[in-house]
């Protein structure tokens, strides 16, 4: 089921979900750069999601940034 991709196209912003604990209340977001948050699990600080804010600008910096991860839009 996971990983869970959402995209906003009004907003431009695409939400990944790589772990349930994503939405959990032992989660927090952190801003890496401007406009890509990374979440993560309190608990053990593995990364359980990320938020990326003007999708369209910013995706090619969360590729470099993350190259084990795929941002692209969900079909």
């Amino acid at each position: 089921m996971f990983p869970v991709k959402k995209y906003d196209a009004r907003h431009d912003v695409l939400h990944v979900y790589l772990s349930p604990r994503c939405n959990d209340f032992h989660a927090s977001a952190e801003a890496r750069v401007h406009n890509i948050y990374v979440i993560y699990d309190d608990d053990t600080d593995e990364i359980v999601g990320f938020k990326i804010l003007n999708y369209r600008r910013n995706v090619e910096k969360a590729r470099e940034m993350y190259p084990q991860y795929d941002f692209s839009l969900p079909q």
